[in-house]
């Protein structure tokens, strides 16, 4: 490893010395630039042409006043040149004064953020004007120039633009960079207007973020014909980060908490596939970057431009893709003008704060202005917040945490536009992410009112970690949610037409931004809640139990309450109901009372059950199972309940002219004959016993008188009779006399 290294260095030493002893100090560099790196709080992209090919950047902070901490990088160089004449295509390109030289690039990498550097190019002692940079932090507060079209053809045209940039440095010192939307040069094919540009001192003062326009494609011909990237990518370092086959003028940048991003709109000129990828390209990014805000750069316009069909073409491929993922800000130019738009979604003015995208036309940085003009008739005239036509602008953007102050100046420094766009987005991703927790908080609710209808809820932990999250349903549906524009959107979608009654399955699948994903299986019974149904109970205090139940009912999705017991109907109740009477029940066998709840779909979606009572097998046993009897005598015999409980019994004779019995079980003999008593249990009527009673003749008893018969018998109670009227007639003799 040392080996090699020692190696390197030799070889390096060999190529600088042959270089300066074969042309002399012939080494220092120009036409340098100073580009965004991808991210720029650690990374910077360095540019310049040589006539040497070996070539250094030098750089410290901007304190090092003397240079003691300075570093080297050698730049990696390609010869660059562009013939005069070249066939592109059945076209002829023209170039002008693009002789040999190398092209070289340093990437810096590993910078300190928020530090003030310098650098200089070339190679001791002959290095460069020093130029300068600042690199990003988080999301602390900075600001950023944006112009277009300063379209050098000439010195006195190109001190409009610098004269501008040190306007604005004066009423904003804490600019870092600059961002055009094309046409810095009105020729590509002229070598002549880039070396003007260069010549500018506001290039050696902060990067420049470049969009090429059709100007920067054209070639050196009197008719100017539109050539490829060649001409521009030959000036700028961009980051390698674009879309396939439009590298280098397709890019991507962050500083801070802004995600800037460059689109060649003038590479689909040439070819579709060249705007296919770069569509494809931009999705990725928005898929793999996180920022609060989003600015899209490129050249041709969108709104109020003089070229309408280009504006709607580019409206057709690509305001979706900005809606959809919720650019903030479109800045461009081409038409020579200055118009800011409304925040517009759809095609239309958003009507909510965090949709919609501002679309920027912003004006001339140069001498080269059109008139006012509008597309269709005056179609999108209200669109318009800000417009004015022939003056030279550029415009100061302060990015802070509640939003984008625009600040347009024109050349005296004089205020032109102002106005604050709104952040739709928080500056920072949400913490404490876990992707397990983010997957449980993701529900599907049905609608508290409607069974036809769901809310897919995405929860609230997604922000700057989930790219989307989509529910597949059986059928193929897919439902879902990309969460690219914001982090205010009501985090629900409503899903409608679902049949009532009905269990769906969906799968949930999540895409991560680190790239990953994962699935969940999510069910939903389209059954509304009906509230609570509670305490149930049977008072058997009274004569009649009684079923109470307690309802706290909700969405009016109970039809009726059913009481069952023993599963047979014993009333069917209102949904205001809260009790129910329960007759004719055995509390010797096991009831089971039952209440079901029904929905207005007849679907029983409550059921709860009370038991009363117990099984009890009785036995009645009669001892006295044979009792003769006279006329006239009575008896109670004893009756055996086994088990002993608090039963009613009941006594039947099978004649009463022979034998009655009362309720209390007394039997009485009426006259002879026989009969059957049968003693049974009233709420058990199967369970009995039987008493047979002979009733016969009354006896005799011991010491009675014979009893006379026939006629004597009767004379003998007529006698009597007359002795007792003779008796009765002689007291009321003796009363009379006294």
């Amino acid at each position: 490893m040392k080996k090699g290294f020692f190696y390197s260095i030799f070889v390096i030493f060999i190529l600088i010395f042959s270089s300066v002893t074969a042309r002399g100090t012939i080494g220092q560099g120009y036409n340098v630039m100073t580009n965004p790196g991808e991210d720029m709080r650690t990374e910077m992209n360095i540019s310049w042409h040589s006539d040497d090919k070996i070539s250094f950047v030098q750089y410290t902070k901007a304190s090092d006043t003397d240079w003691k901490d300075a570093r080297l990088v050698l730049g990696m160089s390609e010869e660059f040149s562009v013939p005069e004449s070249q066939q592109f295509g059945s076209k002829t390109v023209i170039s002008d004064g693009f002789t040999p030289r190398y092209h070289l690039k340093v990437n810096l990498t590993g910078l300190e953020p928020d530090t003030e550097y310098k650098y200089r190019v070339g190679r001791d002692p002959s290095f460069s004007d020093t130029y300068y940079f600042k690199t990003g932090s988080g999301v602390e507060p900075f600001s950023f120039l944006a112009f277009t079209d300063p379209q050098y053809a000439n010195d006195s045209g190109a001190s409009i633009f610098n004269n501008l940039v040190q306007k604005a440095l004066e009423i904003d010192p804490d600019i870092r960079f600059s961002v055009v939307s094309g046409d810095l040069v009105d020729r590509g094919g002229k070598i002549e207007q880039w070396n003007i540009l260069f010549r500018q001192s506001s290039l050696r003062l902060m990067p420049f973020a470049v969009a090429p326009g059709n100007h920067e494609y054209y070639d050196a011909s009197p008719t100017p014909v539109f050539f490829d990237n060649t001409y521009y990518k030959g000036f700028f370092n961009n980051p390698e980060n674009g879309a396939e086959g439009v590298l280098g003028s397709s890019y991507y940048f962050k500083y801070n908490n802004v995600l800037f991003v460059s689109i060649d709109s003038e590479a689909a000129v040439n070819s579709a596939a060249n705007k296919t990828a770069q569509k494809t390209w931009f999705e990725n990014v928005m898929k793999s970057n996180h920022a609060q805000y989003i600015v899209v750069f490129m050249h041709r316009s969108f709104y109020g431009g003089i070229y309408g069909s280009v504006s709607a073409g580019l409206r057709a491929d690509w305001q979706g893709l900005f809606d959809k993922y919720g650019v903030d800000l479109v800045l461009t130019g081409h038409d020579h003008i200055y118009r800011r738009t409304t925040r517009i979604y759809e095609g239309e003015a958003s009507t909510v704060d965090y949709r919609g995208t501002t679309y920027m036309i912003s004006g001339s940085a140069g001498a080269k202005y059109y008139d006012l003009q509008y597309e269709g008739n005056n179609k999108y005239k209200e669109l318009f917040e800000k417009e004015f036509a022939r003056q030279s602008s550029v415009s100061i953007f302060q990015v802070g945490i509640d939003g984008l102050k625009l600040i347009t100046i024109g050349t005296s420094g004089q205020t032109l536009d102002e106005v604050t766009l709104p952040a739709k987005r928080s500056p920072h991703p949400a913490s404490g992410f876990a992707k397990e927790s983010y997957l449980d908080s993701v529900k599907l609710t049905l609608d508290s009112k409607d069974p036809t209808k769901a809310v897919f809820y995405w929860g609230n932990q997604w922000y700057g970690h989930v790219n989307s999250a989509r529910l597949h349903g059986e059928d193929g549906e897919v439902i879902g949610h990309e969460y690219f524009d914001t982090n205010k959107l009501g985090n629900t979608i409503q899903i409608t037409d679902l049949e009532p009654n009905r269990t769906y399955q969906y799968t949930l699948k999540v895409e991560f931004k680190d790239g990953t994903t994962a699935e969940r299986e999510i069910s939903l019974l389209t059954k509304l809640s009906y509230g609570r149904i509670e305490n149930l109970n049977l008072d058997v205090s009274g004569a009649t139990p009684v079923l109470n139940w307690l309802a706290f009912l909700e969405n009016d999705q109970i039809e009726k309450f059913r009481v069952l017991a023993n599963d047979e109907l014993v009333e069917e109740l209102g949904p205001a109901a809260t009790s129910c009477d329960i007759g004719g029940l055995d509390p010797f066998r096991l009831n089971v009372i039952t209440l079901e709840a029904v929905d207005k779909f007849g679907d029983v979606v409550y059921r709860e059950s009370v038991e009363y009572g117990e099984d009890v097998t009785f036995t009645i046993t009669c001892p006295d199972v044979e009792i003769e009897l006279e006329p006239g005598e009575s008896k109670r015999p004893s009756v055996v309940v086994e088990p002993e409980r608090d039963v009613t019994l009941v006594f039947e004779s099978s004649d009463p002219e022979v034998a009655i019995v009362s309720a209390d079980g007394e039997i009485t003999a009426v006259a002879p004959g026989t009969a059957t008593i049968t003693v049974k249990i009233a709420e058990k009527p199967d369970v009995t016993c039987a008493i047979a009673v002979e009733v016969v003749e009354a006896k005799e008893k011991p010491g009675d008188a014979p009893k006379k018969k026939g006629c004597f018998g009767g004379f003998s109670a007529i006698a009597g009779l007359g002795c007792l009227g003779i008796a009765a007639l002689l007291r009321r003799r003796g009363k009379h006399k006294s």
